[in-house]
């Protein structure tokens, strides 16, 4: 694992990273632009978790049917500024930031997917939301699959995006690339913007790493999957393709999108086509 443990920031899908230097001729996909700034919510908040925990939520847009943006490891809901002012307009954006994550507490102990699913439909009761569609990106997608199995009357239809059901997962000639070669400060610095323990980023930090060599483990739950799901993956994402076809092997009636020219930052090079696709799949549903 000691070439996983170097993904450090090569995996935090949801902040992400920023270029030290100019651009040399790089491909779109091999640049990881900031996320646009999120417009003024709706309303906000913190809603209080089984384990005493505050998860922290935003809401975007006032009509339409909900629709949940999950961000991914060590981001927090800054990461979904391209994405918000595009779904806001027809549908009402709920943003959650998992515990330990951006605004939400963390209690010191070990991190898990599953924890974090049961905050994400903490929220939802709280809000009295009953069912929602999802979009997940990496960590987030994680947990909308385990939401997926575990509390499938809260979730009407997902869409993941380099996410993966185990740890065995990663695409290893894609990682020796840019985007995820490039270093950056961001994720930290973001967290240190919002948290509110901004000291305790690296340890933190060192405990969303722990999380990703230890889970998930969750392909054999998958086959328990009803809600329709979109499985996407960038070309040259962090996640490896077969991977997400394994993945879609296992989710009865999922369909696989490898979207072309992307890397595990699609969300913030590419927003345009990425907010295309998860809207596509949704109408067709």
């Amino acid at each position: 694992t000691g070439w996983a443990m170097g993904l450090t920031l090569a995996i935090c899908a949801s902040l992400s990273l920023a270029p030290t230097g100019p651009a040399m001729a790089q491909a779109s996909w091999e640049t990881v632009p900031a996320p646009a700034p999120l417009p003024a919510p709706a309303a906000s908040g913190m809603v209080a978790t089984a384990d005493d925990e505050q998860v922290y939520y935003e809401i975007h847009g006032t009509t339409g049917d909900w629709i949940i943006f999950l961000h991914g490891g060590t981001g927090t809901a800054l990461s979904w500024g391209n994405q918000v002012p595009a779904f806001a307009g027809h549908n009402r954006v709920l943003l959650i930031e998992s515990r330990g994550h951006g605004r939400s507490s963390w209690n010191g102990d070990p991190l898990h997917y599953e924890r974090m699913a049961d905050d994400v439909v903490a929220v939802m009761d709280a809000l009295a939301i009953p069912a929602a569609d999802i979009v997940g990106w990496s960590d987030g997608g994680d947990i909308a699959m385990i939401m997926g199995f575990k509390y499938p009357d809260h979730v009407r239809r997902f869409v993941t995006f380099g996410s993966n059901a185990d740890t065995d997962a990663y695409d290893a000639d894609n990682l020796a690339r840019p985007p995820y070669t490039i270093k950056s400060s961001r994720a930290e610095d973001a967290y240190r913007a919002v948290s509110p323990t901004p000291d305790r980023w690296e340890s933190f930090r060192d405990a969303v790493y722990d999380m990703w060599h230890r889970e998930p483990h969750m392909l054999g739950d998958l086959p328990a999957i009803t809600a329709p799901a979109l499985i996407a993956v960038g070309q040259y994402d962090a996640i490896s393709v077969a991977h997400s076809q394994a993945i879609v092997d296992a989710i009865p009636g999922a369909e696989l999108a490898v979207m072309p020219e992307a890397s595990h930052y699609m969300p913030l090079h590419a927003p345009e086509a990425f907010n295309t696709a998860v809207k596509d799949f949704l109408d067709r549903q």
